[in-house]
This record gives C-alpha cells, sequence and structure tokens, in this order.
C-alpha cells in the first residue's frame, strides 16, 4: 500500500475514534481497549469465534480437493472456520473493504504468535496474496499485505509484496463454484521485481480467508515456478 494512502487511513482511524467511541466489528458493543486486537473486536465475540479445524485436516480437505499431483502448497492453515454472510464475518468485511489496515495488522499479530504451531517447519519469506492493482486503488490497499505485516512484525521474517504479481483482473470468486474458481485464477499470477527472493526458500502465503483454495494454489504454482522450495499458506479464515 502507498505510504500516503496509509497516513491518510491512520489519520481518518484517529478521526473516527475522537467523533464516535470505537465498536465491536461484530457486535457493535463500544470498545473501551486501546492496545491488541480488542480494539476492535470484544472479548466475548472474539471468544467465541469458531476454531478452524486442524492444519493437518484442512491440507486432507484439499489434497481430495485438488488431487496431489495438482496441489503446489505444502501445507495450509486458519484461525478461524467462518461461514459467509454470519455476523463473525464482519471482522474480515471490516478489514477487506472498509479499511482497518490496523485490524489487519494485529489479526496478523494473532496468527504470527500461532504460526509454530500451525506450520510444520519454520519459513524464510512472507508474501501476501496480490490483488489486482485497479482493486487495490479502488480499496486503498491490500488487505492480505496488512495481515502480513502483523505476521511478519511476530515471526520476524522478512515481506515482500514484490515476488509475484497478480496479472489478470480477475472476476469475483464469490458465487463461483470451485472447478469455476480454479478456472478463474489459473495463470493469474507471475514473477514480478523482486521474483528472485523466492529461489530456493521456504515461503508463506498470507491471505484473509481460505475457501476452495484455489487462488492460493495458483500463487503457489507461481512460486515454485520461480524456484520456491516450498510454499506453505494461512488465513485468518476458513471459509464453511
Amino acid at each position: 500500500m502507498p505510504s500516503l494512502s496509509r497516513a491518510v487511513q491512520e489519520v481518518w482511524e484517529v478521526v473516527l475514534q475522537l467523533v464516535a467511541p470505537r465498536c465491536c466489528c461484530i457486535c457493535g458493543r463500544a470498545l473501551e481497549s486501546r492496545t491488541g486486537i480488542e480494539r476492535f473486536v470484544c472479548r466475548p465475540c472474539w471468544d467465541n469465534l469458531p476454531i478452524a479445524p486442524p492444519p493437518e485436516m484442512i491440507y486432507h480437505e484439499l489434497v481430495c480437493s485438488f488431487g496431489a499431483d495438482e496441489l503446489a502448497l505444502s501445507g495450509v492453515a486458519a484461525l478461524f472456520h467462518l461461514r459467509e454472510g454470519s455476523p463473525a464475518m464482519r471482522l474480515i468485511y471490516a478489514v477487506k473493504y472498509f479499511g482497518l489496515w490496523e485490524l489487519g495488522i494485529e489479526l496478523g499479530r494473532v496468527l504470527g504468535g500461532l504460526l509454530p504451531h500451525l506450520l510444520p517447519e519454520p519459513v524464510d519469506l512472507i508474501v501476501p496474496v496480490p490483488i489486482h492493482p485497479a482493486r487495490e486503488r479502488e480499496r486503498t490497499y491490500n488487505q492480505a499485505e496488512a495481515i502480513a505485516r502483523g505476521l511478519a512484525a511476530v515471526a520476524q521474517r522478512p515481506v515482500s509484496t514484490e515476488v509475484i504479481r497478480r496479472r489478470i483482473a480477475t472476476s469475483s470468486q464469490t458465487q463461483l463454484n470451485a472447478e469455476e474458481r480454479r478456472r478463474n485464477v489459473a495463470g493469474a499470477f507471475i514473477g514480478a521485481a523482486q521474483a528472485a527472493l523466492a529461489r530456493s526458500r521456504s515461503v508463506l502465503l498470507v491471505d484473509d480467508v481460505l475457501t476452495t483454495g484455489s487462488t492460493l494454489n495458483s500463487c503457489a504454482e507461481a512460486l515454485l515456478e520461480l524456484g520456491a522450495r516450498r510454499v506453505f499458506a494461512v488465513a485468518v479464515a476458513k471459509a464453511m
């Protein structure tokens, strides 16, 4: 995200906090905390978020869906198991559509703290799933980058937004089935200015939501073509 856009967003968040108290993204309850994830989600709502299945179960689901020969990912994990359209998904919408960059940072920090329990091995490089430049201009930033930045700060691993890029402005995946999603993102990602960073490294992809895994797998294919040793992925939510 451009530094100017980020600065404007931070100023806007300060203004909003002065005008009205910050409220829970899920239930709307006024929040008192000024630190951590509780700046955005009240403790009861946070504690009631359904935990995602174990990484091994999510990965097995993808193997069954893609087939072992077509799955480019070596592991995948998520924090929560959320149903599309449920009140809990407001947490994701707040990051994705309503500009809460700092909420993305905090969610990434939570992921970073749990990373040793979510992945079978350490990673060398963190890469947020890219969005097309046109969509980034529309939203002013990439929500996956916000999550990746928070994760990287805790995991103490470098993050790059220039290893791969999305070369095709794909249509929304929301209403597509699994096979349509795969076709929609086939070949959508290619190497970018810092593509060499992936060579011989274990790379971690970061995104907000994992649904069928089509986007993450397409990114992983691009990274393996660039010479990545292995590719793992984490997301805040696994969609039901």
